[in-house]
């Protein structure tokens, strides 16, 4: 029998590196958040993500909620390490996600922020960029949610939430998915769910 050396990818091999000297980049800032509720992290595939049918039929069940035009940041990931073992000094086993969101659209919205500051646990966070919506593998791990006042007459007053969760080898890359021009239309504009 022949000695086989274990890797952390199922064969061993790194996929080739896609270049395209003529594509365009990929602009920043969240955009659009969505809170997607966990029941639902088996259907997060290509296919459904990027099906409008699909979308409004989560957000019909109240199973998908989410806040248009925003703005924030994403961390890209900090690595979590344990003490490593043989010549390792230290393993990576995952990494720890932080995105701040400013939502502008504050009157009313406290019942919503409260209630998920309250249940955040339940929830997948995602959010869009220009043309690419990302989703968390994992439910989120701390959610805080703050409206600060500010002295200047003229400032907005937004909701400003800091969600954080972790993902684990062999996933710890946040999911990127194409945002199809239908599906970008739910991340810029109001919707409301008629009785």
């Amino acid at each position: 029998m022949p000695i086989v050396y274990k890797t952390c990818t199922s064969d061993g091999n790194i996929p080739d590196y896609i270049c395209d000297a003529c594509s365009d980049t990929e602009k920043g800032r969240v955009r659009g958040a969505v809170y997607i509720d966990k029941s639902l992290k088996s259907e997060i595939i290509k296919a459904n993500v990027e099906s409008l049918a699909w979308w409004e039929t989560q957000i019909e069940a109240g199973l998908i909620k989410i806040v248009p035009t925003t703005r924030g940041t994403f961390d890209g990931g900090t690595p979590i390490t344990v003490t490593g073992y043989g010549d390792e000094n230290e393993k990576t086993t995952g990494k720890t996600f932080v995105v701040s969101v400013s939502d502008m659209n504050h009157f009313g919205n406290k019942p919503f922020y409260q209630a998920l500051e309250n249940n955040f646990k339940n929830y997948l966070f995602g959010f869009r960029t220009e043309k690419e919506l990302r989703i968390s593998t994992d439910a989120i791990t701390a959610l805080n949610v703050q409206d600060p006042v500010e002295e200047d007459a003229e400032s907005v007053v937004n909701w400003n939430a800091n969600v954080t969760w972790r993902q684990y080898k062999p996933n710890m890359l946040v999911p990127i998915y194409a945002l199809t021009d239908e599906v970008k239309k739910l991340f810029s504009n109001c919707i409301e769910v008629e009785p």
